[in-house]
């Protein structure tokens, strides 16, 4: 086949297949009763049957590799751009080898994983009525996840990964018998290979769509790492907006037995709602915090710590970069999305009565 004929057809083809990704998604009834209940299943059951053995991250090396590659090619064309050896004839082609990899990721990425930005989701699952909360109801969730907190601070709060990863698995095996619709597979949470670098970020741990392993950064706060832990095997079962996963990540977590877990959820979740609250009333936000234990404040006032040290450019481009992504992904509110946990958990509040 002459090679303007096979890169007319590669382009129609993957053009394609973007509509029939991008059709697919405006039908939310569709996305949760096939691709996110069915589909998606049985993709992620054989990823982490291939890579959940291993006690490294295959994700990790994959995202490696590929910014390896990215370095060499930049590398490549700042030379070339010395050389004057660049011109229109000779770059054009690159460039559309460039954009059909582009367009052959996100087509991967939406198959394995991506699709489920666009479910319906558990608030249907759990009949769930969600809606803006008041002043006076978010500053009562305030409080009463201060006192969740402060009842369950242990005397250590730095559990390390293996012991969270395990509870983690605990939790969600007693959450998906109460819920079957949280279940998934094998599980699949390792430690990222890049938790130095990822503080500098900004990220506690994240999921790989093209691996099916969840990475948890184990150079934060040991406090954070047992709901880190939750997080993202809320993503592997398929929740994929941060404020789902957040709210998921909670009813595993409420579920254990661990004392590190239960803290680590309840102070993570007080964080979120305090921070909704002190845009609001920061007076209010602050009267809670005093509300908080000693050894809480403490905990605290070492996680800011944390985030002064490693406050870098790079980890604010970092966070515009992702916010631009988390609202492509149908997450409008970008960084703050993770914040939207408030929401899911006062809905559950006003159908349980309990946190």
């Amino acid at each position: 086949m002459p090679r303007g004929k096979w890169l007319s057809g590669s382009w129609t083809l993957l053009l394609t297949a973007v509509l029939v990704i991008r059709l697919s998604t405006l039908k939310p009834q569709w996305v949760e009763a096939s691709y996110s209940q069915k589909i998606y299943p049985f993709i992620s059951k054989i990823q982490r049957t291939l890579t959940g053995w291993l006690p490294f991250s295959i994700g990790d090396l994959i995202y490696l590799l590929a910014g390896i590659w990215l370095i060499m090619e930049l590398t490549k064309w700042v030379k070339d751009a010395r050389n004057k050896q660049i011109s229109w004839s000779r770059s054009r082609p690159l460039i559309s080898n460039y954009i059909q990899i582009a367009i052959c990721i996100y087509l991967i990425f939406n198959v394995l994983w991506g699709i489920n930005y666009n479910r319906i989701g558990i608030a249907r699952q759990l009949g769930l009525e969600l809606k803006d909360s008041s002043e006076a109801e978010l500053n009562n969730l305030s409080k009463l996840l201060i006192q969740k907190t402060n009842q369950f601070r242990p005397l250590e709060t730095a559990p390390g990964f293996e012991r969270s990863a395990a509870a983690a698995a605990v939790a969600y095996a007693r959450v998906s018998d109460k819920y079957s619709f949280i279940h998934f597979a094998p599980q699949s949470l390792k430690p990222s290979l890049f938790g130095a670098l990822g503080n500098y970020l900004g990220y506690s741990g994240y999921y790989n769509p093209f691996s099916g392993e969840g990475q948890a950064n184990t150079k934060v706060p040991g406090f954070l790492i047992p709901f880190v832990a939750c997080h993202e095997m809320a993503h592997q079962a398929g929740y994929a907006k941060e404020s789902e996963a957040n709210f998921v990540g909670f009813l595993a977590a409420r579920e254990s037995q661990d004392s590190a877990m239960l803290y680590s959820t309840y102070l993570n979740l007080f964080l979120y709602a305090n921070s909704e609250l002190r845009r609001s009333d920061s007076s209010a936000a602050a009267q809670n915090y005093e509300l908080l234990l000693p050894a809480v404040r403490q905990d605290i006032s070492r996680y800011r710590a944390f985030l002064l040290e490693y406050d870098s450019p790079l980890g604010t481009m970092v966070d515009a970069l992702y916010s631009s992504y988390l609202k492509l992904n149908e997450q409008p509110a970008g960084q703050r999305s993770y914040n939207q946990v408030v929401i899911w958990l006062m809905a559950y509040y006003r159908k349980e009565g309990k946190l």
